[in-house]
């Protein structure tokens, strides 16, 4: 009996810097695919990270659109990320070589573009994908704007998106973003080419049904991770457990801005006396744009129990988990599965987590963690000194 093939698509191959919490799903469920006897066929971008691959020779050319000209300003660039030419003539000549039985596809907006879509189509390829935000809808991915929660492009409405300057405070890059969200809604690109979307929470399902998307086609399907390499029993046991612990993107939306005003209400309130118990060290793991910022509120608010320690691999990410006595999660944005919570919980650490989004449902509140409110120090500040006191590791 022939090996069963699956294509995964994704704009990266790796779980390195920007590839985040998808990266990571993305390795592991090849890791299973492989183990479960599936031949596994991937399709992304050739960045410097790319794993290697007998197929990385269809890989695309690798754009960067970080920056707020989005590509600098090319033209070339600009176009692809409405309809990338090379994605599609590449994905047809793999395609007519590898011949896979289904497609399975991850973040494929901007780098890839949905031009791979009629693609697999033509070549009647049944298609899933899992939806791992909110960037179908809202062309800043987020919901926020001007950092409250917004849902002004609605119906249709994206042109809310340019009056809101809300991609990178950029009127040029909204228009690129809410043109290209336009495009794909509009000639329903995605509705009209994947056969099911997989919600890795309950909220992003609701959230795409209420906007349009058939709910038939929406399943609940949580993200996952592997218990054996996050089990507890990896941590050191003889650890002074002495801080907590966020890693992460460090970006405006996930309210590490809170989480730094909430510590120095925590350390001015223990040395003026208000707060009997001393502050535990906060470190946080990760890179992100708003590093910078984040480093210069630390110096402003004069804090002394705050530690940046960069981006961390598996045994370092470990080591810091071992010493914390829980995570925290302050979004301020819909977040939808985070990959870092399931972790933080698989290693035995409760999880302080605001109440947007899907993190509800992944807290039992006052068990395996704290559910907080967003955008408040105070209320924050009075989960993590909750989560301190919790006995035990999370279940």
């Amino acid at each position: 009996m022939a090996r069963r093939r699956i294509l995964l698509v994704n704009k990266f191959y790796h779980d390195v810097g920007p590839a985040g919490g998808v990266g990571r799903y993305l390795v592991q469920e090849e890791e299973d695919l492989r183990a479960a006897g599936w031949d596994v066929v991937p399709f992304a971008m050739a960045d410097e990270h790319a794993r290697p691959s007998p197929w990385d020779r269809y890989f695309v050319r690798a754009r960067d659109y970080s920056h707020a000209s989005y590509g600098g300003g090319a033209i070339g660039d600009a176009l692809s990320l409405l309809w990338n030419r090379e994605a599609a003539r590449n994905l047809d000549a793999l395609l007519r070589e590898a011949r896979p039985d289904v497609a399975h596809l991850h973040n494929v907006y901007h780098h890839l573009s949905p031009s791979i879509l009629p693609v697999l189509a033509r070549h009647r390829v049944p298609v899933v994908m899992t939806l791992h935000d909110l960037r179908l809808l809202c062309p800043a991915i987020h919901m926020l704007r001007d950092g409250e929660i917004c849902e002004r492009c609605k119906g249709g409405r994206f042109h809310n998106a340019v009056l809101g300057r809300c991609v990178k405070e950029s009127r040029g890059a909204s228009l690129l973003a809410a043109a290209e969200t336009a495009h794909q809604r509009w000639r329903g690109l995605y509705t009209g080419n994947v056969a099911t979307f997989l919600c890795p929470s309950r909220f992003l399902r609701d959230k795409y049904a209420a906007w349009g998307f058939p709910a038939g086609r929406l399943l609940h399907l949580p993200n996952f991770v592997d218990l054996d390499v996050w089990h507890p029993r990896h941590l050191d046991a003889g650890s002074v457990r002495d801080s907590y612990l966020y890693f992460g993107r460090i970006s405006r939306e996930k309210g590490l801005r809170t989480l730094l005003d909430a510590q120095a209400v925590w350390e001015r309130g223990h040395a003026e006396g208000a707060i009997a118990e001393p502050p535990l060290t906060l470190r946080i793991a990760g890179t992100g744009p708003c590093e910078g910022n984040m480093r210069a509120r630390l110096a402003q608010l004069g804090l002394r129990t705050v530690e940046f320690v960069g981006s961390l691999d598996l045994d370092g990410l470990r080591a810091a988990l071992a010493r914390a006595r829980f995570t925290v999660l302050p979004s301020e944005c819909y977040e939808n599965g985070p990959m870092a919570a399931l972790e933080s919980l698989a290693s035995g650490r409760p999880l302080v987590g605001t109440g947007l989004g899907g993190i509800p449902e992944m807290i039992d509140d006052g068990v395996t963690g704290i559910i907080v409110p967003d955008r408040d120090p105070d209320g924050l500040l009075a989960g993590l000194r909750r989560a301190a006191a919790l006995d035990g590791d999370a279940a």
